[in-house]
C-alpha cells in the first residue's frame, strides 16, 4: 500500500487516502486511528499548506493591484516627461497634430502667410534697389546737363573768349556727350528691372532718349556746335533736356516715396502681428514648460521608488512565511 496525497487548490482543501493494492479506498479515520503519530504529522501539513495557499492569494492581490498600478502611473509621467523636454529642445509646443489638431491648422495657415509676405517683401526690396540703380543713372545725367549748360553759358560771352577757347569748349562737350549717351542707355536698361504704375516705364525712356537727342545736336558736328555760333538754342535745348532728367527722377522718387516704401513698411507690421499671432498659437512656453518639467521629473522619480516598493512586497511575505 502507499499514500496518495489528492487536493482541490481552488477550494484550498486537502484529502489524503490510503490505496491498498487491490485499489479499494480505506477511510483515513480508520488509519489515524491506528498510527496517530502519522495523524498528526499529517495534521500540521495541512494546516502549513492552507497558510501557503492564503500567502499565494495574497501575493496575487498585491501583483494585480501594487505592481501594475505603478507601472501605469510610471509610464504615464513618463510620456508626460518625454513631452516636456521635447518641447524645451523644440521651442515649439505643436510638434505633431495630436499636441493640438485645430492650433496645428491655425498655425500653418499663419505660416503660409508669413511665406508669402516675405516673397512679396523681398520682390519690393529688389525693385526698390532696381529704382534706387535707375535714380542713380538719372543724378548723373542730370549733373552732366548742368556741366554742359555751364559751358554754354562761358561760350555764349564771344567777346571775351577766344576761338581757341571757344575750341576747347567743344571739346569738353563732345567729351560729356559722349558720357550722356552712354549713361542714357545704361539709364534706361535699368528700367526693366521693375514696373511703374500707368505707363511710366515708357514714359521714362522717351525722357532719356529726348535727352540723348539734345545731347547730340550739341558735339562737334551737330546743329548747335559751338563754332555755328547758335550758343543760346543749345543752351536752351541743354537746359530742356535737364528738366527732362529732372523729371525722370521725380518720378522715380515719387514711385518709391507712394508705392514701394508704403507697401514695405505695411508688410513689415502685416509681418510682425502674424508671427507674434503664430507664436502664441505654436510657440512654448518656457516658464510653463520649465515647471512642467521639475513636476515631471519628480514624479517619475516617486514612480518608480513606488514600482520598486511594490515588487517587493512579494519578498517581504514569503520572508515571513519562512
Amino acid at each position: 500500500m502507499f499514500w496518495q496525497l489528492t487536493g482541490n487548490v481552488a477550494a484550498k482543501k486537502i484529502i489524503f487516502r490510503l490505496t491498498v493494492c487491490d485499489g479499494m479506498a480505506v477511510n483515513p479515520i480508520v488509519i489515524f486511528s491506528f498510527f496517530p503519530k502519522m495523524a498528526s504529522i499529517i495534521g500540521k501539513s495541512l494546516a502549513r499548506l492552507e497558510s501557503v495557499f492564503e500567502a499565494l492569494g495574497m501575493l496575487s492581490r498585491i501583483s494585480t493591484s501594487g505592481t501594475l498600478s505603478a507601472q501605469h502611473h510610471l509610464g504615464r509621467n513618463q510620456r508626460l516627461l518625454f513631452e516636456v523636454m521635447r518641447r524645451l529642445a523644440t521651442g515649439r509646443r505643436i510638434n505633431s497634430g495630436k499636441d493640438d489638431p485645430a492650433g496645428l491648422i491655425a498655425s500653418e495657415r499663419l505660416a503660409a502667410a508669413l511665406r508669402r509676405l516675405e516673397a512679396e517683401n523681398r520682390a519690393i526690396q529688389r525693385a526698390d534697389s532696381h529704382v534706387n540703380i535707375a535714380e542713380g543713372h538719372a543724378s548723373q545725367l542730370s549733373s552732366m546737363f548742368q556741366d554742359l549748360e555751364a559751358l554754354f553759358v562761358s561760350s555764349a560771352n564771344q567777346a571775351g573768349m577766344s576761338d581757341a577757347e571757344i575750341a576747347a569748349n567743344q571739346v569738353q562737350v563732345d567729351s560729356i556727350v559722349n558720357n550722356i549717351q552712354r549713361f542714357s542707355n545704361d539709364a534706361i536698361d535699368s528700367l526693366r528691372g521693375f514696373n511703374l504704375p500707368d505707363g511710366g516705364n515708357a514714359e521714362l525712356e522717351a525722357l532719356y532718349q529726348g535727352a540723348q537727342a539734345a545731347a547730340a545736336s550739341v558735339r562737334s558736328g551737330g546743329a548747335y556746335d559751338l563754332s555755328t555760333g547758335h550758343v543760346e538754342e543749345g543752351q536752351a535745348a541743354v537746359r530742356a533736356a535737364g528738366v527732362d532728367i529732372a523729371m525722370a527722377r521725380g518720378r522715380l522718387g515719387t514711385f518709391q516715396r507712394d508705392s514701394l516704401l508704403p507697401r514695405l513698411r505695411s508688410n513689415q507690421i502685416a509681418y510682425e502681428n502674424i508671427s507674434a499671432s503664430r507664436s502664441r498659437i505654436a510657440d512654448a512656453d518656457y516658464a510653463v514648460e520649465t515647471s512642467n518639467l521639475a513636476r515631471a521629473t519628480i514624479l517619475v522619480k516617486a514612480g518608480a521608488m513606488t514600482l520598486r516598493i511594490a515588487q517587493h512586497q512579494a519578498k517581504t511575505v514569503l520572508a515571513l512565511l519562512t
